[in-house]
């Protein structure tokens, strides 16, 4: 059984949210990640437009992180797609965290940098996944 594994940054777009979800702590939040390209010609990155979504869901001690709106973070972790229904009755198809192993605080929305020395914003979860009967968003 295969997983995806990913390493992502991207903004936190809007306030996280303090859940119970199977009966677990849970902190739930949307993450865009924006990308970019390397220009042939100066080596700059510019941006391509494009834009992934990620709803990352935080469990257990890692839902008690101090995550705020307009924080940049580095998250590692698993990603699955989820189908969930719109709210017009149709299906759609979203990106999530399976689990979180570990969460950054790159650079903190309100312009305080926070790396990831001695309590640097870093803490891990030990594997595990979601608990059974959890949904997605």
């Amino acid at each position: 059984m295969g997983q995806v594994k990913v390493t992502f940054s991207g903004g936190v777009v809007a306030a996280p949210e303090h859940k119970t979800l199977g009966g677990a702590d849970a902190l739930q939040f949307p993450v865009y990640v924006n990308h970019t390209r390397k220009n042939k010609d100066t080596g700059e990155y510019d941006k391509t437009g494009d834009t992934t979504k990620i709803r990352v869901t935080l469990w257990r001690d890692l839902a008690s992180e101090d995550i705020q709106q307009g924080d940049i973070v580095e998250i590692e972790g698993t990603l699955v797609e989820k189908e969930f229904d719109k709210q017009d009755g149709t299906k759609g198809r979203a990106l999530q965290t399976e689990y979180v192993n570990s969460i950054v605080v790159k650079h903190r929305g309100g312009g305080n940098n926070q790396g990831s020395g001695s309590g640097g914003g870093q803490r891990g979860f030990g594997g595990g996944s979601a608990p059974s009967g959890s949904k997605g968003f």
